[in-house]
């Protein structure tokens, strides 16, 4: 299992698409598409299932762990799925994965990603380059991609709050992949993993059915977890006091499949090496399993 601080983006694709190599015959690797400064965006299968689960992370750039977990979490999935083990003496890892596959997307926004990691001299367009640098944003805290635009706003929903003049939504390469994505798998799911506080979020919309399900399955996941659990809205009129969720990833998946969409927040806690390394291990541990429990509750 990889032990690094933080993957550089050439790795985790790298490292995927040897997994797909090495577990062939249940895992399948694809490019999903291109980023604005011509990354390849990689996904990688796992199970043999008909519909899916996508586990989506990296979506800012700012995001730096957990595309290193998602990662973490493949891998182990490959390996259990292989070795025909239980995870945690409970999970059935190729009972659950043949029934519902994963399908791992562990970095959607690459260049945020290595820009936040290496600075502005990562992005490869000199004109996208100069345009960054004159946004006078330290290059840690870049969470757009390399148009400076955020992938986490920019996807058509019905509350879509338009930021600046002439900006659409689903306007950039990394939204689109990730659309063509949803609209392409019969999905069951979306868990999008990020870096805030211990949070599971579920989100309310008009059908009652739909919120009685994302309640019950992230309820399930917060049990694992002992995080705290929270409902948004996506009505902003309800409670203007909320930060809006419009444009987002979640809403957008949610409006379109009528299938749950949670995300999970996670924060950096350590602070020296030697918590660096004990609190990756404990942090991993919280949540290595959710996908797994999220499909065995969906089969409860």
């Amino acid at each position: 299992m990889v032990k690094a601080k933080v993957l550089t983006y050439e790795r985790i694709y790298y490292s995927l698409w040897e997994a797909a190599q090495r577990y062939g015959k249940f895992t399948q690797f694809r490019v999903i598409g291109k980023s604005h400064d011509e990354r390849m965006i990689p996904m990688l299968e796992i199970g043999r299932g008909q519909e899916c689960v996508f586990c989506i992370a990296g979506v800012k750039g700012t995001d730096r762990k957990m595309p290193l977990q998602l990662f973490q979490m493949a891998e182990e999935y490959c390996q259990t799925y292989e070795a025909g083990w239980k995870l945690e003496d409970f999970y059935d890892v190729r009972k659950l994965l043949d029934t519902v596959r994963l399908c791992f997307i562990p970095l959607l926004n690459p260049d945020g990603y290595e820009i936040c990691g290496k600075g502005y001299t990562a992005v490869r367009n000199p004109v996208y380059r100069q345009m960054l640098r004159m946004k006078n944003i330290p290059s840690a805290e870049f969470a757009c991609n390399a148009r400076g635009i955020e992938i986490s706003k920019n996807f058509p929903t019905a509350y879509y709050t338009r930021k600046r003049i002439h900006q659409e939504p689903a306007s950039e390469n990394e939204t689109k992949a990730l659309i063509r994505i949803i609209q392409e798998y019969k999905s069951k799911g979306l868990l999008s993993f990020c870096q805030s506080q211990k949070r599971i979020i579920y989100y309310k919309q008009q059908s009652f059915s739909y919120n009685q399900k994302s309640h019950r399955l992230a309820r399930h996941l917060q049990n694992r977890t002992k995080y705290r659990l929270e409902k948004h809205t996506w009505e902003p009129e309800e409670d203007r006091r909320q930060e809006k969720s419009t444009g987002s990833l979640e809403q957008y998946y949610g409006e379109l499949t009528k299938q749950p969409a949670l995300m999970i927040q996670q924060p950096v806690s350590f602070t020296s090496e030697d918590d660096q390394k004990e609190g990756r291990e404990e942090e991993y541990k919280e949540i290595h399993i959710l996908p797994l429990e999220y499909l065995f509750s969906l089969m409860e």
